[in-house]
């Protein structure tokens, strides 16, 4: 992976990162922390199916992202596990215990 996208794996041994087996992890890092550049790689280094598993299996995705994939690739918000996580999230708890 290119040296300037390390900034986005702050949390991550960036050597040890492989392209192949943490790509999910990777395209879902870059999409919701990268810029344009990033986005770029992810498109020059990963086919339009990889994205999309990402799109429908990754939960860690920021909901501008989420809504970006799910347009990108027609899906129903019922195929992504990012939007079955939010539904089954009790917001109404947080704002009364808080």
């Amino acid at each position: 992976m290119p040296e300037e996208l390390k900034k986005y794996f702050w949390d991550t041994k960036f050597e040890e990162l492989d392209i192949r087996k943490n790509k999910r992890y990777i395209i879902s890092r870059l999409y919701c922390y990268g810029d344009l550049k990033a986005i770029k790689w992810i498109k020059e280094t990963y086919s339009k199916e990889d994205i999309k598993e990402v799109a429908i299996k990754s939960r860690n995705l920021k909901p501008l992202v989420a809504n970006y994939l799910r347009q990108q690739f027609n899906l129903k918000k019922e195929e992504m596990a990012y939007y079955r996580a939010v539904q089954g999230m009790n917001y109404e708890y947080w704002r009364v215990n808080n």
